[in-house]
C-alpha cells in the first residue's frame, strides 16, 4: 500500500516562525485533556460507548463516521466535540477537513475532462500549461496526467516551501497559476530543481507528492477553462448534493470541526484551520455523511441518485491497478490498502480500495470493500500520536 505523506505536528513550529506567506505565529489554544469528558449528554449505544472509550484513551475530541453497503449508508456517527473549548459537540452536519481525501475528488474532476477528450492521461502534460515543465536532469522523458495520479512523476515535495506558506485561518493567497508558475519555472520564488524534483526520471518510480495534485487541479483548470473551486463544486458537489469546499469562504467555519494536536502527552492545542499552496490535495471539507454519498457515488459505478459524476468504466480504471512493476496497490488516486487487514478479522480478506488522510490536527479514512460491498469513512479532528487508534476506531465500527 503506498504511503501517504501526512504533515507532520512540527509545522507549529515552523508557522511560529513566521515564515513567508504565514500569518504570524499562530493562535494556540489549549484545553487539558481530560477536560474532553464529560461527553455531550445523550443516550449512547454500546458501539458508541466502546468509540468514546478509545476517543477518551487516545485523547481524540471529535469523531464523524459512516458505514456504506453497496451504494447506501447503512449507519452514522456523531460524536464528542467539534472545540473542545466551547463545547460545541459534533453533529451529523459537522465540516471535518479530510486531508489526502481530498485528492480523490481532485482526482473526479481531472477524469470528468478526461472523459470528455479535454485531457489526455499520457499526453505531456505541458500541453495543458502556459509553462514548459520538464525534469530537469531528464528533459527528454514527458511528464504526464496518469503519472499525477499514480505518484510517478518524480515531481518532489518542498517541504520548506509547503510549511512554510501554511496559512492559519484564511485561505491560501496565490491562484493555482500563480503558485504553479512559481513552483515549477527557473524564475519562480519556490523554484529548486533540487527540492522540488527526485533524483530519477518520471515513470521509473513512485514516491507520494501532494504538490502533484496540485498541479492536476490546475491542469483541469486550464482544459476546463473554469476554476477548480468551480469545477469541483458544480461537477461533484451539487450534483451529489453535498456540502463543503476546498476554500474556507466557501464552507460556513462555524460548522467546521476544530482541529487538534496533542502535545506533552495530555495538552490539546489547535493550529486552526489552515491553508497551503497544494489546497487541491488536502484541505477538502466535508461531513462523514456527505463523503459516504460520495464514496456511494463510485460504488455504483459514478451515478447515485440519478446523478452521474463518472461513467462506470472510468471508475474501473480508477480503482484498478496501473502499473505493478512500479507498485502493485496504486490506481488511478485511489489504491488497494491493507489497512483493514487487523481491523476488519475476517472481513479484512477482501478487496479494499480507498484512501485515508492527515494533517495537523486531521485524521481521516475512506474505505471500501469491493468484493462485500462494505465501506467506512472515518473522521477525527486531532492528529494521533500513532496510528494504532485509527485501526482500532475502524475495528469498533467494523464490528458491529
Amino acid at each position: 500500500m503506498p504511503t501517504p505523506a501526512r504533515r507532520a505536528s512540527t509545522l507549529l513550529a515552523v508557522v511560529a516562525a513566521a515564515l513567508p506567506l504565514a500569518c504570524g505565529a499562530p493562535r494556540t489554544d489549549a484545553t487539558n485533556a481530560p477536560a474532553l469528558t464529560p461527553w455531550p449528554e445523550r443516550a449512547y449505544d454500546a458501539t458508541e460507548l466502546e468509540l468514546l472509550a478509545l476517543m477518551h484513551e487516545h485523547h481524540v475530541p471529535g469523531l464523524a463516521a459512516a458505514l456504506v453497503h453497496d451504494g447506501a449508508i447503512t449507519r452514522s456517527y456523531a460524536l464528542g466535540w467539534a472545540d473542545v473549548e466551547r463545547r460545541v459537540p459534533v453533529e451529523p452536519d459537522t465540516l471535518f477537513q479530510l486531508a489526502s481525501i481530498s485528492k480523490t475528488v481532485t482526482a473526479t474532476v481531472v477524469m470528468q475532462l478526461v472523459e470528455r477528450g479535454a485531457i489526455d492521461l499520457d499526453a505531456d502534460v505541458g500541453r495543458y500549461l502556459p509553462f514548459a515543465l520538464r525534469h530537469p536532469v531528464h528533459p527528454d522523458v514527458p511528464i504526464t496526467p496518469r503519472m499525477l495520479l499514480t505518484h510517478s512523476s518524480s515531481i518532489r515535495d518542498d517541504w520548506d516551501v509547503l510549511e512554510g506558506t501554511w496559512v492559519q485561518d484564511r485561505d491560501y493567497p496565490l491562484t493555482l497559476a500563480e503558485s504553479m508558475e512559481a513552483y515549477f519555472t527557473p524564475s519562480g520564488r519556490f523554484w529548486s530543481p533540487e527540492e522540488n524534483f527526485e533524483e530519477w526520471a518520471p515513470g521509473e518510480r513512485t514516491e507520494y507528492c501532494n504538490v502533484a495534485f496540485a498541479l492536476l487541479a490546475y491542469v483541469a483548470e486550464r482544459a476546463a477553462g473554469e476554476p477548480f473551486e468551480t469545477l469541483v463544486r458544480e461537477r461533484v458537489l451539487e450534483p451529489l448534493d453535498l456540502e463543503g469546499g476546498f476554500r474556507l469562504h466557501e464552507v460556513d467555519v462555524a460548522r467546521v470541526a476544530k482541529p487538534y494536536v496533542l502535545e506533552e502527552g495530555d495538552r490539546l492545542v489547535s493550529p486552526g484551520h489552515h491553508a497551503y499552496l497544494d489546497f487541491p490535495s488536502g484541505t477538502l471539507r466535508l461531513s462523514a455523511i456527505d463523503l459516504a454519498t460520495f464514496l456511494c457515488a463510485y460504488q455504483c459505478g459514478g451515478e447515485l441518485r440519478g446523478a452521474r459524476i463518472l461513467r462506470p468504466d472510468t471508475v474501473a480504471a480508477m480503482l484498478t491497478v496501473q502499473d505493478a512493476a512500479l507498485d502493485p496497490d496504486q490506481g488511478l488516486a485511489w489504491y488497494r490498502s491493507d489497512a483493514l487487514d487487523d481491523a476488519a478479522g475476517d472481513r479484512g480478506d477482501g478487496d479494499w480500495w480507498g484512501h485515508d488522510g492527515g494533517d495537523p490536527g486531521v485524521a481521516t479514512q475512506m474505505l471500501w470493500d469491493r468484493d462485500s460491498g462494505d465501506g467506512v469513512v472515518l473522521l477525527v479532528n486531532t492528529e494521533p500520536e500513532d496510528w494504532a487508534i485509527e485501526t482500532a476506531l475502524l475495528e469498533a465500527l467494523l464490528r458491529r
